[in-house]
């Protein structure tokens, strides 16, 4: 059976940085559906769009919802069985997807793969991310990486997910006893989480894949530039973390129970 992808990539007023991110979801060896979600861009975004006719599913909103919603109307537009969250200022690999579906068995939550850090200046690499937390490219029992992914994040740039564990993790509003909370702060570490309670295993692809651009722009970069920022960003993701440690918990004492019934 043929695995269906979607790539969806929310944007905002980056038009001059779309087309790459565009340019790669496009070059992608395995057939993919390619769409553009842009909630209240006021620069020239519709015409970088456009240029790309029918190649591209075009979906605007005249008004700012925030990153979650946008996100979120992208994946709901999605027709794919799986759907991979590219930033409009980043880009991947045109194997990146054929090779995510490679290790994406009906027992894996998700997979991800390595990612490089591009310096937008100077066009140099400055890090590379994720290629040690597993051994090789392959198909892992979730607790092999379990302590990388909830102790750190793996950006939904470098993964690739099911269609409804996305859906599911793109909540609108704050988790329910959250106190601490940062712009775009949540989804993008939850799905990975909410995928490993759902799914025992997780792949890997240990190529860097995923291209992640470092520039003053990225809310990112930005952040921990200020100590304050720094730690609000922090803060609201240990939120998240604490609440994946609650659900997995909750998820134990129910299999216990059914256990003994």
């Amino acid at each position: 059976m043929t695995k269906t992808v979607s790539i969806v990539i929310p944007t905002f007023n980056r038009a001059a940085m779309l087309p790459k991110a565009i340019e790669s979801a496009l070059a992608q060896t395995h057939a993919c559906e390619v769409i553009v979600v842009d909630h209240g861009s006021t620069d020239h975004t519709p015409k970088v769009v456009e240029e790309y006719g029918d190649k591209v599913t075009y979906v605007r909103r005249e008004r700012d919802f925030g990153p979650h919603f946008c996100w979120l109307e992208g994946v709901l537009h999605a027709n794919g069985d799986f759907i991979h969250l590219q930033y409009d200022d980043d880009w991947i690999a045109d194997t990146f997807i054929e090779k995510c579906l490679d290790v994406m068995g009906e027992d894996v939550g998700f997979a991800f793969s390595g990612a490089e850090v591009i310096d937008d200046t100077s066009g140099q690499r400055m890090m590379t991310q994720f290629l040690e937390w597993l051994p090789d490219t392959g198909i892992f029992e979730n607790h092999r990486a379990e302590d990388k992914i909830v102790g750190s994040l793996i950006s939904p740039g470098a993964a690739l997910f099911r269609k409804q564990v996305l859906i599911d993790a793109l909540y609108q509003g704050g988790l329910p006893l959250q106190s601490k909370e940062y712009h775009g702060v949540g989804p993008d570490i939850f799905a990975s989480l909410l995928s490993l309670l759902r799914f025992p295993k997780v792949g890997f692809v240990k190529e860097p894949l995923a291209s992640f651009r470092a520039h003053d722009g990225s809310i990112t970069i930005d952040a921990f530039k200020d100590a304050q920022k720094k730690n609000d960003i922090a803060a609201a993701y240990n939120e998240v973390r604490a609440y994946y440690v609650e659900l997995k918990a909750m998820q134990m004492v129910r299999a216990a129970q059914e256990a003994q019934q």
